[in-house]
């Protein structure tokens, strides 16, 4: 397949959420392609990476944090991560990590948050979901070419993105979005960096409400400058992400200067960067890969072989490729040299922000 327009990806992933997750609140089907391809550019769509705002709800207070467990080597997925993305029923995943709640490490906390989460919109779902999963998955099959050699691997594709048979023995059951919220905070305070990336993102997004438009980055992000600094240090490729993504909004991108010559970034180019960036800390991409499901379930492209090959010919023009491997160039040299403000970040401390040795 030639190379597709950013655009028309972003038509393209507001198509299949809305298939897909019609009930989760991520994607309204009132809502129109121009807002869909707004929330793409401002990096609060990306697969099921969690960009930007996690969280509507202000933070009531706010929580000292330990600092994110550093990584000294290439991050690999690990066991309950395999089996998270895995699972094509979350509620024995969520079952099982359930029945042993008090023992938890912050990466079972984590990902027992993140499936509750996802399958969260099931308690307001009134009809029955399990018709509603078949019904929408005989229109995707009806819209597949017949005897097109790739659709099989686009059913499957298809199959691993719908949360509807993921999350369909959820149906009835209570799941409170404090439950969520304790498990998220819970491991954040045993030193997991996602966590802790989503509680700061979710709080500097509830301040930015509140300021003008041009107001400088450092303002926006204040006395938490050295936690988000802290985070990016951790080398956590999700943090990266959501971290990435708050940056990459067009308000907060817009205060930005970064480069030698102080240039604002373009936000979905920068949005871009962040995610080269994560999958060169993390080589198997795991938290991005919904990204290549769902271009080869609804787009047909399913032969990319890495994450960064799915962006160059699928995802962005290619000036917009361009912009982002420059980008990525100056927040890798920037997290290799703490050189911070090669991205528009200037710690209060610079060496406050150095992880243990």
């Amino acid at each position: 397949m030639n190379r597709l327009t950013a655009i028309g990806l972003a038509s393209l992933v507001a198509y299949g959420l809305l298939l897909t997750t019609k009930y989760m609140g991520v994607v309204s089907a009132a809502r129109e392609d121009a807002g869909s391809i707004s929330a793409l550019r401002e990096g609060r769509i990306v697969g099921s990476a969690v960009i930007g705002a996690p969280s509507e709800e202000p933070v009531a207070k706010r929580v000292v944090l330990p600092l994110p467990v550093p990584r000294t080597e290439p991050m690999r997925a690990s066991v309950t991560a395999l089996d998270f993305r895995a699972a094509r029923d979350l509620k024995a995943f969520a079952d099982g990590l359930s029945s042993r709640r008090a023992s938890l490490s912050g990466d079972e906390r984590y990902h027992l948050a993140k499936a509750l989460e996802e399958c969260q919109f099931t308690t307001t779902v009134n009809e029955d979901l399990a018709a509603y999963s078949a019904k929408q998955r005989r229109q995707f099959l009806a819209g597949l070419t017949a005897g097109d050699a790739n659709n099989p691997r686009r059913i499957a594709a298809y199959d691993a993105v719908d949360n509807t048979q993921r999350c369909m023995r959820f149906q009835g059951a209570k799941i409170s979005q404090k439950e969520i919220e304790d498990l998220y905070l819970s491991a954040a305070q045993q030193g997991d960096a996602r966590a802790q990336a989503r509680i700061l993102v979710a709080e500097l997004t509830v301040k930015s409400r509140s300021v003008a438009a041009d107001t400088p980055v450092g303002s926006r992000i204040g006395d938490q400058m050295a936690q988000m600094i802290a985070l990016l240090e951790s080398g956590d490729p999700e943090s990266m992400m959501i971290v990435g993504g708050f940056l990459s909004q067009s308000a907060v991108a817009s205060s930005l200067h970064i480069g030698p010559n102080g240039e604002i970034p373009e936000p979905s180019a920068f949005l871009g960067a962040f995610s080269l960036v994560a999958c060169d800390l993390g080589p198997d991409c795991v938290q991005l890969s919904r990204e290549p499901q769902m271009a080869c379930a609804y787009g047909g492209y399913c032969d990319s072989g890495s994450f960064e090959e799915l962006y160059y010919n699928f995802m962005a023009t290619p000036y917009t490729y361009m912009q982002a491997v420059r980008y990525r160039n100056l927040i890798m040299t920037a997290i290799n040299t703490r050189n911070w403000s090669l991205i528009g970040l200037t710690p209060p401390v610079a060496s406050s922000t150095a992880p243990p040795q």
